[in-house]
């Protein structure tokens, strides 16, 4: 039988405050040898060379390399200057499910590898979405030759906040792809009629993003994002 797991507090143990440098950690005692009782769970000292403690010393535990939005929601708390806290942004699928073509776009999205969510570390977004880069020349001139070839035909060219824009270019295709109207999308599939790589006729992951780049651009992408961060900012103000 397949075991389930699902995250949560545990009794007791849930007495214990988080730590990122916990002096505790726990275990579980499948078998009942330690603590008497079959799949129960007990504390241990996690502190090297540490055997004891002294009383009336706070025992902590470590919840997990967690962002503040997962702490707060899922126990109720944040960490100030979380070194682990990050943004997540996503597409909901069952959005996705509703828009009008949405078994193509669905496979689209599927055969570009491309992501419905991402996770943006906060110490990325010190300067906004659209920060100064501070990624190395070896990793402009990366980008560069990856959003180039991007371009069916060379003549869109590479948008001048390459270097700026945080979010993943999996998600990017993402919202590009989603955002698309019928008439864009009648336009990718004729350019993608023009080419079979691979032995199955199929065109490959660049190719569609190529296709979908020369025909689109990031003006609906952009657009899209723009109204999935107002969706997330009223999420968390309303959770807080």
């Amino acid at each position: 039988m397949e075991s389930i797991w699902v995250e949560g507090l545990v009794p007791g143990i849930d007495f214990c405050n988080h730590n990122v440098k916990a002096l505790a950690t726990w275990e579980v005692d499948s078998e009942g040898n330690l603590t008497g009782i079959p799949a129960s769970m007990y504390l241990i000292l996690a502190q090297a060379g540490k055997s004891s403690v002294e009383t009336g010393t706070e025992i902590y535990i470590n919840y997990g390399n967690k962002g503040n939005e997962e702490l707060l929601y899922l126990y109720g708390f944040v960490v100030d200057n979380n070194p682990d806290d990050y943004l997540m942004v996503h597409y909901p699928v069952e959005a996705l499910r509703q828009l009008q073509s949405a078994d193509i776009k669905m496979k689209l999205i599927e055969m570009q590898k491309a992501e419905l969510r991402c996770l943006l570390p906060t110490s990325l977004l010190d300067r906004g979405f659209f920060g100064t880069s501070t990624s190395s020349g070896e990793d402009d001139d990366n980008k560069k030759k990856h959003f180039s070839s991007y371009s069916w035909s060379g003549q869109r060219k590479v948008p001048s906040y390459l270097q700026k824009n945080v979010f993943p270019q999996e998600f990017l295709s993402t919202l590009r792809t989603i955002a698309m109207q019928e008439h864009e999308l009648e336009q990718v599939a004729s350019l993608l009629g023009e080419v079979g790589s691979s032995e199955d006729g199929e065109p490959s992951d660049a190719e569609i993003k190529s296709a979908i780049w020369e025909v689109c651009g990031d003006n609906g992408a952009l657009g899209l994002l723009v109204d999935l961060l107002r969706v997330k900012m009223a999420e968390l103000e309303e959770g807080t």
